[in-house]
Parts: structure tokens; C-alpha cells; sequence
């Protein structure tokens, strides 16, 4: 049997060779070769270490959380929620990057089951379209008075948007035309503070107004799926957000 030298080179010792490498320096090995055999048939055993792969990077935090249906909050970039340095420099629940999806929407393929959709169901997904809407709305306007970049409207606003893209989802489901916004009109903040205030008055009410719905037993699976994940939105990110900026 030949063996290229490209790969190994052999040294003699006593009847056993040792491995000097396979296809780099011995330095290249993340522990030194150790002593080979050559047996009957040739071959050689070895339990030396040759050039590893590169490493591997850390796995994603990306995963979308409440059954990843409508939009869960999950870590990611945007106005995701994930580990960071929180409004003022504490820590909690900051905004940090992650290559997660944005407030974990997920699309079409995480919404469940369409129907049997109740008699109601157009009146329902309207009034909690105009919902989304003014809170949305509500938060823009707070950027224009302090500007564009003030958190953590700048993020939250964003993550507003993503609840109105699923719930106009949920029209076209249906072959549905979602309805446009009512007229927006919304108070002057004289603070930044206050405005925070209104803001955790906004989620309070956002996440209560669900809750009517969700006790129904004829709620379709899609519908309940994205109802129940706007409300974990309000509750266990936006509010606690609004709380600290006080």
C-alpha cells in the first residue's frame, strides 16, 4: 500500500510509527499526535487530532415565543425585545440586537387554522385593528414632539406596526378588506415622563381590550393564536418599557 506524503509522514519507532501530520504541522493539531499502528491489513489507527474546523459560532436567539403565532415577542433585531442595556443605562428589559424576528412575527405559516369564524368576525378584527392603530399612532405622535430617535417610542412604534401587519393578515385570510384608520387625535405631552405615563395607560388598555375576546369559545385558532400574542406584547414588554421611563 503507498500513502502520499501530502497527508502523513511516518517515523519509525520500535515497530509502531508516529504520526507526524495530515496535511499541516503537527503545531496545527489542537493536541499533539499520538503513537500509531500499522496492522495486517495495512491500515492505520490513530488517535491523534488533526486540524480542527473553524469553531462554531453561538447558536441564535431568534426563536418567537407564545407558540411563535402572530407576534410573540422573540429576541431580534428591530424593535425586538432581547437582552441590553435598558432606557437610562440600567439593566432589565433593554433593547438589545439579535437575529431574531422582529417581535417575533412570524408570518402565514405560524397563525393557525382560519375558521369557523363567527358572525361578528369582520366587526371583532376591525375594532381590534383601529386599537392597534391608535396606539400606534398615539406613539408617533409623541415622536414628533421629542423626536424620532426618543425611547422607547422609537422602538415600541415599530413593534406597533407589526401588530397592524398581523391583524390586516387575518383580513386577507378571509378575503377581508381591513378598514382604514379612524382620524387620530391625541394630547400634547409636556414631558417626557408623561408621556411614558401614557403610555403605560395606552398598553394597560390595549392588553384589556382583548381579553373580552379571548374568553370566547367560538374565537377561530388563528384569530385567538394572534389576540393572545398582541396582549403578552402589551404585557410583558411594552408596559414594563413605559413603567421604567417614568
Amino acid at each position: 500500500m503507498q500513502t502520499s506524503s501530502r497527508f502523513l509522514a511516518f517515523v519509525v519507532l520500535g515497530g509502531s510509527v508516529a504520526l507526524a501530520g495530515c496535511g499541516a504541522s503537527p503545531d496545527a493539531s489542537p493536541v499533539a499526535s499520538t503513537t500509531v499502528t500499522l496492522t495486517d491489513s495495512g491500515t492505520v489507527t490513530s488517535s491523534g487530532n488533526g486540524p480542527g474546523g473553524p469553531a462554531s459560532p453561538a447558536p441564535g436567539t431568534g426563536t418567537c415565543t407564545h407558540d411563535c403565532d402572530g407576534t410573540g415577542q422573540g429576541p431580534g433585531a428591530g424593535s425586538g425585545y432581547g437582552p441590553g442595556p435598558a432606557n437610562g443605562g440600567g439593566t432589565g428589559n433593554g433593547y438589545g440586537p439579535g437575529p431574531g424576528p422582529s417581535d417575533g412575527l412570524c408570518g402565514n405559516a405560524c397563525t393557525g387554522p382560519a375558521g369557523p369564524d363567527p358572525a361578528d368576525i369582520a366587526a371583532m378584527l376591525g375594532l381590534a385593528l383601529q386599537e392597534e392603530y391608535e396606539v400606534q399612532y398615539l406613539y408617533q405622535s409623541v415622536l414628533g414632539t421629542f423626536g424620532p430617535d426618543t425611547l422607547p417610542f422609537a422602538l415600541i412604534v415599530e413593534s406597533e406596526k407589526k401588530h397592524v401587519e398581523a391583524l390586516q393578515m387575518l383580513f386577507t385570510r378571509r378575503g377581508l378588506v381591513p378598514p382604514p384608520p379612524a382620524p387620530p387625535g391625541f394630547p400634547t405631552y409636556g414631558s417626557l415622563a408623561l408621556a411614558c405615563a401614557g403610555g403605560v395607560a395606552a398598553e394597560t388598555a390595549d392588553a384589556a381590550f382583548y381579553s373580552p375576546y379571548l374568553q370566547r369559545t367560538d374565537l377561530p385558532q388563528d384569530v385567538r393564536n394572534v389576540f393572545t400574542n398582541l396582549q403578552a406584547a402589551s404585557l410583558e414588554n411594552h408596559l414594563p418599557a413605559f413603567e421604567r421611563c417614568q
